[in-house]
């Protein structure tokens, strides 16, 4: 990096496209379906509810997603270990739609860029905000926090709990899913320990 040279921004993240009066029509046809036909004020006005609904989680304005990251020259040539833990997020469980809410575990080590934190939060729940499997989370968040921020190495943990599993009699309200990947450096001792003895020793609080 020279003196002149700016850090890069992160390439714009496009709006998730909602097709709300579909949307709408599907959820009430769902509501028929589950036996809720007799139900005027329902049938009248939670199609839209729902609909509406699901425009703010998964598109929602606050998450500024046009920059998701700011990056700032690394020009103190800090080299070690940068670990930010307990951010929550909401997503989806993309088998039955139902909602997860994760608790993630983020950590890197620079190279030439650092990043702000919120960023991270922006970005991890640009990606989260819509139906998806906690392994193609990770990945995804992954990929582009490796992309974007270009470190030495990166590690993510993302500690879920999901109403799918939660709303059947036989499971644990608070049965908790784990998922974690590794890249760079972050593979190695003495960085992969660190950042595992900061997340495990961190029961996640879900809804704090």
């Amino acid at each position: 990096m020279t003196a002149t040279e700016a850090p890069p921004v992160g390439a714009p993240l496009p709006p998730k496209l909602l097709d709300l009066p579909t949307v709408e029509a599907a959820t009430k046809e769902l509501l028929l379906a589950l036996g809720q036909g007799d139900k005027a004020e329902v049938m009248a006005n939670t199609p839209a509810r729902v609909a509406q609904l699901y425009a703010e989680v998964i598109n929602p304005a606050a998450l500024d997603i046009e920059v998701p990251w700011k990056l700032f020259p690394n020009d103190c040539g800090y080299d070690d270990l940068i670990t930010v833990t307990d951010t929550h997020y909401v997503s989806f469980c993309e088998h039955h739609l139902a909602p997860a809410f994760g608790v993630a575990h983020f950590a890197y080590v620079p190279d030439r860029w650092i990043t702000g934190y919120s960023k991270v939060k922006k970005g991890l729940n640009y990606f989260a905000r819509q139906p998806v499997l906690n392994e193609r989370l990770l990945v995804d968040v992954l990929n582009a926090l490796e992309q974007i921020i270009e470190p030495r190495g990166v590690a993510l943990q993302l500690r879920s709990t999901h109403c799918c599993l939660a709303m059947k009699a036989n499971a644990p309200a608070q049965e908790v899913v784990t998922v974690q990947g590794f890249r760079g450096v972050l593979r190695n001792d003495p960085y992969r320990r660190e950042f595992m003895e900061a997340t495990w020793s961190r029961p996640p609080t879900f809804g704090a």
